[in-house]
């Protein structure tokens, strides 16, 4: 069995690689050229791994398709950028995984995001979300950053291919995610808080989920236990950014100070469209619960570990 993993230099990439490559897969890694200059890192651990790198300077759909795999796994992401930039990363080159896919039948395991839901009207804030019936019902689902255009769009596109995929595909929606190789923003200045020893309140809980939680479901999709679904891939646990925090420092014996900062969240609608933060506001001030219905059974590691299997890895250094 031959997975590919599509930009799979990156935090869930390389968590997502050693699940595999444990369950005795063969991983390719592939990516853009220099990719891996800036996570030398993370390259040397998919390397001791046994995971193979190929970097290019143009992922199209031959070179794709000339890999062979299995499960073409698509990890590509951007937070930031302009709407063509975004869409280039979610869509563009998503339909060359798609077409590389079809040509071999293989199987494609989309990686999403909650965002890709939106606005759902109808559902109040704080409320619960489970994978709609209809996918992106447009009379339903609104879309604010480009981010979350950009996704949606990639999803519609993977449902519309459904045919020449014969089935074979899969839609995972992470949370915002806690564990090893949490080389990103939100995390560098987790350790930063950490160190201050200040936990900044918002005052609304976070949809967060364990990296390997992730890695195990999409694991499971490549085994074709989710073919045609779209899942909600977040655990129960809704923790407040300065609960993160204090956990932090409460397995560091440190005592630490917290800090309201919701007023913030009102400088969010001030962020523009192809702006993270015009995401984090939307998230936050929605504050919905997502659950799936496929997931139900499924056991969640809790936010001590999340935590705790974080901090064992930046104890090594954060950069990646």
């Amino acid at each position: 069995m031959v997975d590919v993993l599509i930009g799979g230099l990156g935090f869930l990439g390389v968590n997502l690689a050693r699940a595999l490559v444990e369950s005795g897969r063969r991983v390719l890694v592939v990516g853009r050229r220099g990719s891996e200059a800036r996570r030398p890192r993370m390259a040397r651990t998919l390397n001791e791994l046994g995971a193979e790198i190929t970097l290019v300077d143009n992922l199209d759909s031959s070179f794709l398709e000339s890999l062979g795999g299995d499960n073409y796994y698509y990890l590509v992401g951007k937070v930031s950028g302009g709407y063509e930039v975004q869409r280039r990363a979610h869509v563009y080159l998503l339909g060359e995984a798609l077409e590389a896919a079809s040509k071999l039948g293989s199987r494609l395991i989309y990686i999403s995001s909650i965002g890709a839901v939106g606005e759902v009207v109808g559902v109040k804030p704080g409320g619960e979300v489970y994978e709609e019936e209809v996918h992106l019902d447009p009379s339903r689902h609104k879309h604010h950053s480009y981010y979350e255009i950009t996704k949606a769009e990639g999803e519609r596109l993977v449902v519309s291919r459904s045919s020449q995929l014969k089935g074979r595909w899969c839609i995972i929606r992470p949370g915002l995610l806690v564990g090893p190789w949490g080389y990103h923003v939100e995390w560098r200045l987790y350790m930063v808080l950490l160190g201050l020893r200040i936990a900044p309140r918002l005052g609304r809980g976070l949809p967060v989920v364990h990296v390997l939680d992730v890695a195990e479901v999409a694991l499971e999709a490549g085994e074709g236990f989710y073919d045609g679904l779209w899942l909600n891939v977040v655990s129960p646990y809704y923790p407040d950014f300065s609960d993160l925090v204090l956990e932090g420092c409460r397995q560091l014996h440190r005592g630490c100070l917290v800090v309201p900062v919701g007023w913030t969240l009102y400088l969010g609608s001030l962020a523009p469209k192809g702006s993270p933060l015009a995401l984090s506001r939307n998230l936050l001030r929605l504050s919905y619960r997502y659950s799936s219905r496929y997931l139900k059974q499924r056991r969640w590691r809790d936010v001590e570990t999340m935590v705790r299997d974080f901090l064992d890895w930046a104890r090594e250094g954060v950069q990646p």
